[in-house]
């Protein structure tokens, strides 16, 4: 997120300004390599928290009034703390707040899409939740990797059936990939970027902490 989370510093068009003028819920959630054995699998934890049969891509991302996400960032070697919070809803526009900057999503019925002036943007999410699916954005394409991946977030809970979305774009070759929760929203994001024979991973950023809408004010 130029922490941009979800669109700038993890891409240049998904969730936003454009740290490495790249154009990605967030942004601060959208990077890529992550530490996937974060997400895989782990056996004896309670209380898992599972996706509703017929979930949509919305219901990844919930953009009312009142949420607010916090971010570790870790960027060229530099770690900061990332926070975003919807600050705006109108109808169907969500605006979030990201340092000085201002980020619109659109939620429509088949996702989430960026929203910039008068013109829907790529989608950050979008349905047919199940993998393969894919999507057009701009240089490049963008496919659900994973829908059933299995992630512990401290503080905050285990999730199962989260969906790993996949941003593959040009000029310069990169890839992005963010970590989906279901009715929590990014919970992890990798980007990484092609230096000659071989990917470089260049963001990471994973949840610390939230605030529903409803809850106490919580400090990360």
């Amino acid at each position: 997120m130029r922490i941009r989370f979800l669109r700038r510093l993890a891409d240049p068009s998904m969730h936003p300004s454009h740290v490495m003028q790249l154009r990605t819920p967030f942004y601060l959630l959208a990077l890529a390599s992550l530490p996937w054995s974060s997400c895989a699998t782990g056996g004896g934890a309670p209380d898992v928290i599972r996706p509703r049969s017929g979930i949509t891509a919305a219901e990844y991302y919930p953009l009312t009034d009142g949420w607010k996400w916090a971010y570790d960032v870790e960027q060229d070697g530099t770690n900061i703390l990332a926070t975003y919070a919807v600050v705006e809803v109108k109808e169907k526009l969500s605006v979030i707040q990201a340092g000085d900057e201002r980020l619109t999503y659109l939620v429509a019925p088949d996702g989430v899409a960026q929203f910039d002036g008068n013109a829907i943007g790529d989608y950050v999410i979008k349905d047919p939740i199940k993998p393969g699916a894919e999507w057009p954005v701009t240089g490049g394409r963008a496919r659900i990797a994973s829908a059933n991946e299995e992630l512990n977030v401290d503080s905050v809970g285990r999730y199962a059936g989260c969906v790993v979305v996949e941003v593959t774009r040009a000029e310069p070759a990169r890839i992005t990939r963010t970590v989906f929760a279901p009715g929590l929203g990014p919970v992890a994001i990798e980007m990484q970027v092609q230096e000659g024979p071989k990917f470089v991973t260049k963001v990471k950023a994973r949840l610390r902490a939230v605030t529903k809408p409803g809850d106490a004010l919580a400090t990360p």
